[in-house]
């Protein structure tokens, strides 16, 4: 009888040992739920605060004021005309005449700037077939302008020209080499190509060295253009930038403002070499109205004709002049001439040394481009000069200015997108963060009215005296 009394004692202690120790665990868990309540109530609120604070302070826009510097136009006027051009100048670079540039993708590297592999089957592009090519564009024709051979890439070791039997010279495409690609069937996008070795060499060897501020206005343009290109493309590569994971192409706000969005003076000059391209094309409107556009489709032709005397017709009304040429290089040298035309080469000729195939292509047909609309500027007569442009000169020129009007056009894109982030990562930091905390604490609660049921299921148990338990245990014997 003893010993039943005995074992049943020491099953009431340890029962009531488990209980006390459930019974602080419960306590504990219900103070770390408590704390972790209070600390997510913090990261939210502090969450909400920085990111709200981030969005207040965050440049919405880019901030269109004052004058393009070397140019004769503000930024709100070029960006009102862009804005009106831009669809009608995308639409007009998918005709067939314009979307189909000639390049040469033979030429060997001249220059020993390192060799960087491209990997991707993103650089690689698809060449037209004869085929696909209209056979006027195919039969040899007379040049309208009597090229001289100088190879101004080196220029040195070249003869000496006088500046009466100077002209401009960019890049010839011999007829056995060159090779028709399309540029809409190769879009221009991130290839996952690194190129800075490329663009060090054109900073370096072709442009003039030192302070922009310190330089005459002659050598401070050609800087800016070359800059302004950069910009431009750095431009078109974030936005159809291509994740080669998963080969999805959109638009990479981050990487925008890490290559031009965050440094001013780039998009400044990207507006510089936008007007340049402007007025070379206002002034060729002659020239360009009476060019033949033959792509063998009569529709697609009176379309692209259409298309580009409209082009035409609103940059003459909305922005006549946005550079003045005779102003600007009414004393520049007849060597400055020389450099401006061997810089322009030069960077062509760089660009062979490019081992992505697309980048290349685009690269050079940019360059061509600002080289064909240097060429018009620098005419004596660019209405009649621009009426002697080469089918591969104006298709350069139109899909040049096109890509840096897409660019100016994107600068409003990807502020809009960037403060459209931050807009909404508050919105979910504030939705999921409150949801998650409401969670957390209906949890809490939950967790709190469970274990007071449990406690009630145990008042039943005997009272801690043994005494009473005794009397108790004998009571009910009796």
């Amino acid at each position: 009888m003893q010993t039943e009394r005995e074992e049943f004692v020491d099953e009431l202690t340890q029962l009531k040992m488990e209980r006390s120790k459930r019974r602080q665990r419960k306590e504990w868990e219900l103070k770390m739920m408590g704390k972790c309540i209070t600390w997510l109530i913090y990261a939210y609120a502090a969450g909400i605060i920085i990111t709200g604070l981030r969005y207040i302070i965050l440049d919405k826009n880019f901030k269109y004021e004052g004058i393009v510097e070397d140019s004769c136009q503000d930024f709100k006027t070029l960006k009102s005309v862009n804005d009106q051009i831009f669809p009608l100048l995308d639409e007009l670079t998918y005709k067939k005449y314009f979307k189909i540039f000639r390049v040469n993708l033979e030429n060997e590297c001249p220059f020993s700037i390192g060799e960087y592999i491209c990997t991707s089957k993103k650089c690689v592009i698809c060449t037209c077939n004869t085929s696909e090519i209209p056979s006027n564009w195919l039969s040899p024709t007379s040049s309208f302008i009597n090229q001289p051979k100088d190879n101004f890439a080196f220029w040195d070791t070249e003869r000496y020209l006088s500046p009466s039997e100077w002209i401009w010279h960019v890049e010839d495409v011999e007829n056995d080499k060159g090779v028709y690609v399309d540029l809409k069937l190769n879009p221009e996008a991130f290839t996952g190509y690194q190129g800075q070795h490329i663009w060090d060499a054109i900073y370096k060897e072709n442009c003039y060295q030192g302070s922009l501020n310190d330089m005459c206005k002659e050598k401070r343009a050609l800087n800016k253009l070359v800059q302004g290109l950069h910009t431009s493309i750095s431009t078109q590569l974030s936005e159809f930038y291509v994740d080669l994971s998963t080969n999805k192409t959109y638009p990479n706000y981050p990487l925008y403002f890490e290559r031009v969005g965050n440094h001013p003076e780039r998009i400044r000059n990207l507006f510089f070499l936008y007007s340049v391209l402007l007025r070379a094309v206002i002034l060729a409107t002659p020239g360009i109205q009476n060019h033949d556009i033959n792509s063998m489709s009569f529709e697609e032709d009176t379309r692209s004709k259409y298309l580009l005397n409209n082009i035409l017709s609103l940059g003459n009304n909305q922005c006549s002049k946005p550079f003045d040429e005779q102003q600007f290089f009414n004393q520049i040298t007849f060597d400055q001439k020389k450099d401006y035309q061997r810089y322009i080469h030069n960077i062509s000729r760089i660009m062979d040394c490019v081992e992505c195939q697309k980048c290349r292509v685009f690269g050079k047909m940019q360059t061509y481009g600002l080289g064909t609309a240097l060429k018009i500027l620098f005419s004596e007569s660019p209405s009649e000069f621009s009426g002697k442009l080469k089918r591969n000169e104006l298709v350069a020129l139109i899909n040049t200015f096109g890509k840096v009007s897409s660019s100016v056009k994107s600068i409003d894109l990807m502020f809009e997108r960037r403060a459209r982030f931050y807009y909404n990562l508050i919105l979910t930091i504030g939705i999921v963060g409150g949801v998650f905390i409401i969670f957390m604490v209906a949890i809490r609660k939950i967790y709190s009215e469970m274990d007071k049921k449990i406690q009630n299921m145990f008042k039943g148990i005997p009272s801690d005296n043994p005494q009473k338990v005794n009397k108790n245990t004998k009571s009910k014997r009796d």
